[in-house]
């Protein structure tokens, strides 16, 4: 019975750790997310500037490449 217990007790604190780290990874996603969508933001906002500068949507000129 008390082998029984430890290996349950052993088990119930691997899972704690992982539980644990699991946090950990997730609130660093978050935080990744959150910078991500501010840096968006003001991604939208400079685009936005420009066409209002520009007065255009898109310039009308053909690709570098042809």
């Amino acid at each position: 019975m008390n082998e029984e217990i430890e290996r349950l007790e052993i088990k119930v604190s691997y899972l704690e750790s992982q539980c644990d780290e699991l946090d950990k990874a997730v609130i660093e996603a978050n935080k990744s997310i959150a910078l991500m969508e501010k840096q968006i933001e003001l991604l939208e906002k400079k685009v936005a500037d420009l066409i209002e500068v520009s007065g255009e949507a898109r310039p009308n000129r053909k690709p570098p490449h042809y």
